[in-house]
């Protein structure tokens, strides 16, 4: 029988002051520890990013003892985060540190979290700081048991239950993108790859047919719309009348989440807010593969611009070939056949991907052993200014725009605005603040003054992300009073390794990435489906 899900609303709910359920106390770290070596003892600052992490750093002599883990940190705003390991905290970025005067782990501490931050939202600031006292005297809302304590059971169990649905969202984005970096690494590159027309691909390629909400009736017919959830069912129906049927074949979504491609291995009924494409006698393994290649349309198409039925027939993709020239069908079923089989021995997903690249590795020689050259960084990229958009020209939106930080990759705010700095597949490198930080995007972005937008010559994402990675190392020779200009940027000299012609090795770098990518979505998968069980 299916557990009902805990819900915040069934449950009744009391206050408590902080220092009822911790001890409250001022970090007492020594500023100094802003100097010491890198390591791996986290340092906490206040900021509200990476769980408040400014550095790690190494233990020191003269600074004040670590602070023990499955504390919570709350800095002068009153931002509160869960410290999971020992750490250091900085006297000048005035941490508080809640200690659990109670057995409480960290389920328990989580909940505690969002409960401070609502507690303090927008009563701290510059002017008047988060202190130990008034921190203890705040009121924060816990559930309650029928004893009017705070119910920690349900606490736990609703973060379990959280950290699940977290999980296997986090789960199927990096099977899928692990799945999808293979197709460059694993296996099909030793194949010969060409261009295909969808015209000329798929035998039958139709819209569904209008059937609105209200003239649904209740059956057993997956009805398949525009949604990127569950496999793109919108429903179970029971028409018979004025609709489209399909069986065994993909569908791509028109508007909506554009883009979206799945499977359908049963029949179906299909709006016309998706488009059916069938092939010819094709497997069950050849769709599989052929929904990956298709949905990199996402990429392509927004909300602002929908796939109609011209531009889906004329929609470009590249295929693996055999000998006649023609899509190899053979080689794209045995591929996923591949994939399919050792999920079946395996719990964890794609481990077959994960062998495989680490079978690459031990082909392609380390960094060390590779040959390197010095090249001026204007061979390689065209460098452009960015333009500021300031905080009283800003209207919010999604557009990610990029200025100075060294935080989330380089991304500032998100916004509505336009100008010409809009590029995407570039990299920026900070002129300013964070001084000689490189962060490549994949998607479009805006950029501002104090950054340099730089544009590849060959386009790659993953020789791209290489490039970041040797920009960022010559960020120490600059600073405030020396800034990675444009002038300085196009007379910079980067090392990068070569080939046996003495040209940069952009396929090395390519290899060399994408393997390092799928170890480490290796490790965040085995992570998040450890929570799962």
């Amino acid at each position: 029988m299916k557990q009902n899900r805990l819900s915040l609303n069934d449950v009744e709910w009391g206050e408590f002051k902080i220092k009822d359920i911790f001890e409250v106390y001022l970090s007492k770290g020594d500023n100094k520890a802003d100097l010491l070596d890198c390591g791996n003892i986290p340092l906490i600052s206040s900021g509200f990013n990476s769980n408040g992490i400014t550095k790690f750093i190494n233990r020191g002599d003269g600074i004040s003892e670590i602070i023990p883990k499955n504390t919570i940190t709350v800095d002068m705003f009153g931002k509160a985060f869960y410290q999971d390991f020992d750490y250091y905290a900085v006297s000048h970025g005035r941490i508080n540190i809640l200690s659990p005067l109670y057995n409480l782990n960290k389920n328990h501490l989580l909940f505690c979290i969002n409960s401070i931050d609502n507690a303090t939202k927008n009563i701290f600031s510059y002017n008047r700081m988060c202190s130990s006292s008034r921190l203890s005297k705040l009121k924060i809302l816990l559930p309650v048991c029928n004893k009017g304590n705070p119910n920690w059971q349900f606490m736990e169990d609703y973060i379990k239950q959280e950290q699940k649905d977290i999980a296997q969202k986090v789960i199927d984005y990096y099977e899928q993108k692990m799945l999808e970096t293979s197709f460059d690494l694993v296996g099909l590159e030793d194949v010969e790859w060409k261009e295909f027309n969808f015209n000329d691909v798929f035998r039958k390629i139709q819209r569904g047919k209008r059937l609105k909400k209200d003239d649904h009736i209740d059956g057993n017919t997956p009805y398949i719309s525009s949604t990127s959830l569950n496999n793109g069912l919108d429903g179970f129906i029971g028409n018979y009348e004025n609709l489209r049927k399909f069986n065994n074949n993909i569908t791509l979504a028109n508007s909506g989440s554009v883009g979206s491609c799945f499977y359908h291995e049963y029949e179906y009924i299909a709006s016309d807010h998706v488009t059916s494409l069938t092939l010819d006698k094709a497997d069950k393994y050849i769709y599989l593969f052929m929904a990956t290649i298709v949905k990199r349309l996402e990429e392509k198409y927004s909300f602002n611009r929908e796939i109609n039925d011209k531009r889906i027939k004329n929609e470009k993709f590249i295929l693996p070939t055999d000998k006649n020239g023609e899509p190899n069908w053979a080689y794209m079923s045995k591929f996923m056949q591949k994939i399919e089989a050792e999920n079946l021995q395996k719990v964890l997903e794609y481990i077959y991907i994960y062998k495989l690249a680490i079978s690459y590795e031990k082909k392609l020689l380390p960094l060390h052993k590779k040959e390197w050259k010095e090249f001026w960084l204007e061979d390689i990229v065209d460098i452009e200014s960015g333009k500021d958009i300031y905080e009283r020209e800003r209207i919010d939106g999604n557009i990610p725009y990029v200025t100075a930080t060294a935080q989330n990759n380089g991304i500032g705010y998100f916004v509505n605005n336009i100008n010409k700095t809009l590029e995407e597949k570039a990299i920026s490198v900070n002129r300013n603040g964070s001084v000689g930080y490189a962060f490549y995007h994949d998607y479009k972005a805006l950029y501002g003054n104090d950054t340099r937008k730089l544009i590849p010559k060959y386009k790659n994402k993953y020789s791209s992300l290489f490039l970041t990675t040797v920009i960022t190392k010559q960020k120490e020779k600059y600073g405030y009073g020396y800034k990675m200009g444009t002038g300085r940027l196009k007379r910079q000299k980067i090392l990068l390794p070569i080939n046996e012609l003495g040209n940069i090795d952009f396929a090395y770098m390519k290899k060399y990435m994408q393997i390092g990518e799928i170890k480490e979505e290796y490790k965040i998968l085995d992570y998040y489906y450890k929570l799962l069980n």
